[in-house]
């Protein structure tokens, strides 16, 4: 640890990913999600991996699931916007799609990473886990300090958590081959992206870091 200006900054990643402060954030991993994904098997399995680390280490879950909003009509103008731009298309695009009817069931959450008693779910409607949920809230009950995120999509609700983490006192670690979009170039792009600001990992970096917490 670096003390500086009278601030504790945790400086090596046996100090930032300490079993003991640390949360793994299951972000978005319904079926219908993860499958869109050009690495789907790949992210599985490594999620998998570090999943069954974070449970012999003692490292809280959380899962997030999203509400029974349409996130095509129920979140807003500028949700929309976004969208159609990330899917290159102009907000005239819009006019081709069919407007949202009824509120959409429960995500199915992939099998292989389910939830396991203990775990804890909480819904979200954005691409922010902290934005008008109870997640901070369990951070503060478990005292975590650090969350490490995995999911999708990498190029939103992963990147929007990690830099509102930041702004709220969190330190932010990113399993990168944890993580999907729909393309490899956007996975790219995103990864260079935040590796500028926040520490990027792998899910075996992060299993030898815990498991070595034991040692």
């Amino acid at each position: 640890m670096i003390t500086w200006a009278g601030i504790d900054v945790l400086d090596t990643f046996d100090e930032l990913m300490d079993p003991k402060h640390t949360a793994l954030v299951m972000w978005d991993f319904a079926e219908r999600i993860v499958g869109n994904t050009f690495n789907a098997d790949d992210l599985v399995q490594h999620s998998q991996d570090l999943l069954a680390a974070a449970r012999r280490n003692g490292v809280p879950i959380f899962y997030s699931h999203q509400n029974n909003m349409n996130l095509m009509g129920d979140t807003g103008a500028p949700t929309l916007r976004m969208r159609m731009h990330r899917a290159g298309k102009g907000v005239s695009g819009l006019l081709d799609l069919p407007e949202p009817t009824g509120q959409p069931g429960k995500p199915k959450l992939v099998e292989a990473v389910a939830p396991q008693e203990g775990d804890i779910i909480f819904e979200k409607f954005s691409p922010n886990a902290f934005l008008g949920t109870g997640f901070e809230w369990w951070l503060k009950k478990f005292s975590i300090k650090t969350i490490v995120l995995t999911g999708v999509n990498i190029a939103t609700g992963i990147s929007g958590t990690a830099r509102e983490a930041i702004n709220l006192g969190y330190y932010a670690v990113v399993a990168k081959d944890c993580c999907g979009t729909r393309t490899q170039e956007d996975w790219d792009i995103a990864v260079a992206s935040m590796e500028r600001l926040f520490d990027v990992l792998t899910a075996d970096q992060i299993i030898e870091i815990w498991d070595r917490s034991k040692k």
